[in-house]
């Protein structure tokens, strides 16, 4: 039986940047393969190489056993390949069988009227065919972040897609939701559905997978089968270290530092419950919970963005009001949202932009903006935060995701605010990205900085965090010691259980 995909010395250069080196893959029939790499590893390249959004420059792609080319995204999907990405390509305002056959309904007659009953009997069928309790005559608009996802493989599934592209599906979803794509896929392979599975997260790789290949520096670095893999093995494969360098040593923090920020009975008008705490001239506290539990409601209105309808703010003693980002920002507080893309960054311009926005009166003189300074600054935080590639004039929007976070973050970096509240500051990026992020963090906090960290992730929490409080329906529980407390603990009081 022959592979139903195979890569053979796949290479891209994009300008002077080598994404893609002389790349093997293999996808064997009824696999779960995942493609792992850092962010910038080439990963999204070879991706978008498989779907026709990219052409290779060099190598040789094998479906099936026969030789092809994948000319743009409409013959990827002729050919059987259909990707599932990270944002959504569904019509919100659109219903549930309508976007599952979007492009491809039901028709009939001389003005290819849609056959609506047709379209909703069929979409009907795959809904009930793998469980989902969705009523296809609903408007997407209505259904969760989990269930889109699955709509988006439904979609997928509706072209007869034979291979199956899954770029981080878990993002946002929770257990339940995670566990119900598992058994989809589970139920793709019988069907003779092939995937290439990419996550950050690698326990799903451990849980849902067959095989691995990772990517480094745009070269194959090794491919292995899932069974007796060891996570360390893995993790050095990626990052070149192993697994116990992932994150930085806990700092000297104490309860006994300045109180730099405190809050009394503080809400604002999206939060569902007030809540009241304290935070430290140099610490890290973590602040966290399931998605929904209200972490980025507390973040943003304490940066200004939300309108506060009771309570008291506190910094350095001193009772503050503030009514928008710009005079949080002048009060000392910095913010990295948790949408990075629409919240965080300026997709279209340079990185040197993006890097210094938050400083640029650092570079004026006069009133006249120095492009010499600018770009000195710029280039010296892009070292710092180790961008690949090193180059600040690309536009943001061409860079990897982890790459991408760097910037929100290092955009701070010479700003150095008193507080600074990061909301999921590592959603999305790879381990050896998450490793960098902890270092920055932890660099702030040594060099004073009070660090509110919101996070849905428990065990980053526990390990990067001197204290945590945990958010249950938006109300803030009573404080952990991390260093008398395990993962574990800290996710069943999430859920509700010690409520």
């Amino acid at each position: 039986m022959h592979p139903a995909l195979v890569l053979k010395r796949i290479s891209k250069r994009f300008g002077g940047v080598q994404a893609l080196i002389d790349v093997d893959f293999t996808l064997e029939q009824g696999e779960v393969h995942a493609l792992l790499g850092e962010n910038g590893a080439g990963k999204s390249t070879l991706i978008k190489i498989l779907t026709g959004v990219h052409q290779k420059d060099y190598g040789e792609m094998l479906l099936f056993n026969d030789p092809v080319t994948v000319t743009d995204p409409v013959d990827a999907r002729f050919k059987g390949i259909a990707a599932i990405y990270q944002e959504l390509s569904l019509v919100e305002s659109l219903n549930v069988a309508q976007n599952i056959f979007l492009g491809h309904e039901p028709v009939k007659g001389f003005f290819h009227r849609v056959q609506k009953n047709v379209l909703l009997t069929k979409a009907r069928e795959y809904l009930e065919r793998f469980k989902i309790p969705i009523d296809p005559k609903t408007p997407v608009w209505d259904i969760g972040l989990g269930q889109k996802k699955i709509i988006e493989i439904m979609k997928a599934l509706s072209i007869q897609a034979k291979i199956l592209l899954l770029d981080e599906p878990t993002t946002g979803m929770s257990r339940a939701e995670i566990e119900t794509l598992f058994q989809i896929i589970q139920d793709l392979k019988k069907k003779n559905v092939h995937m290439i599975y990419i996550s950050h997260h690698l326990e799903e790789v451990f849980e849902i997978c067959d095989r691995v290949t990772v990517l480094r520096d745009g070269k194959n670095a090794g491919t292995f089968p899932v069974q007796g893999l060891k996570m360390d093995t893995l993790v050095k494969s990626m990052i070149g270290t192993s697994l116990g360098e992932e994150l930085p040593k806990k700092g000297d923090a104490s309860t006994d530092s300045a109180v730099v920020l405190r809050m009394e009975k503080f809400r604002s008008q999206n939060m569902q419950k007030p809540v009241s705490f304290q935070l430290h001239r140099g610490e890290i506290l973590g602040v966290t919970g399931i998605i929904g539990s209200g972490k980025s409601e507390l973040g943003l209105a304490l940066f200004g963005a939300d309108p506060k309808i009771q309570g008291k703010v506190f910094v350095d003693a001193r009772e503050v009001r503030f009514g928008s980002p710009l005079e949080a920002k002048k009060m000392g507080i910095g913010f990295i949202p948790e949408d990075r893309k629409g919240q965080g960054l300026f997709l279209g311009l340079s990185v040197d932009h993006n890097i210094t926005v938050v400083a640029l009166h650092q570079l004026e003189r006069f009133g006249v903006l120095s492009l010499r300074k600018k770009k000195r600054m710029a280039l010296s935080i892009a070292q710092s935060l180790k961008l690949n590639p090193l180059r600040i004039e690309l536009p943001v929007h061409s860079l990897s995701g982890g790459n991408q976070q760097k910037i929100v973050l290092g955009k701070w970096f010479y700003r150095r605010p008193k507080i600074l509240i990061l909301d999921e500051p590592t959603r999305g990026v790879d381990v050896g990205a998450k490793r960098e992020i902890y270092r920055l963090i932890r660099k702030w906090a040594d060099q004073g900085v009070a660090v509110l960290l919101l996070s849905s992730e428990f065990k980053e929490v526990h390990e990067v965090c001197d204290r945590i409080l945990v958010l249950y329906r938006g109300d803030l529980l009573k404080e952990i010691d991390p260093k008398r407390t395990t993962t574990e603990k800290i996710m069943s009081m999430a859920l509700g259980e010690h409520v």
